[in-house]
């Protein structure tokens, strides 16, 4: 499996492949640039699409971080009443 590192930086997504190269009796890796999509979900696929594993690097964007917390729904153990109008 190839390797695709992914990194975000000024607002975009940025790829890079990496392969392994063998050379004598030893081997050395080729880096070269690849256009990937731009939300994490479609690099994800375009990644299982592709045959990449992929590595992650720097930090992510706010948005994509980490899930925001849902909002938790109002308690009713204790409600208030209001007194009746007369």
């Amino acid at each position: 499996m190839k390797c695709l590192i992914v990194y975000h930086n000024g607002g975009r997504w940025f790829g890079s492949e990496v392969e392994w190269k063998r050379s004598g009796s030893g081997f050395y890796r080729e880096i070269s640039g690849v256009v990937v999509p731009q939300t994490k979900a479609e690099i994800a696929r375009f990644a299982t699409e592709n045959g990449y594993s992929i590595e992650w690097r720097g930090p992510l964007p706010p948005e994509e971080s980490a899930p925001r917390p849902e909002p938790k729904a109002a308690s009713t153990s204790a409600t208030a009443v209001e007194p009746a109008a007369s």
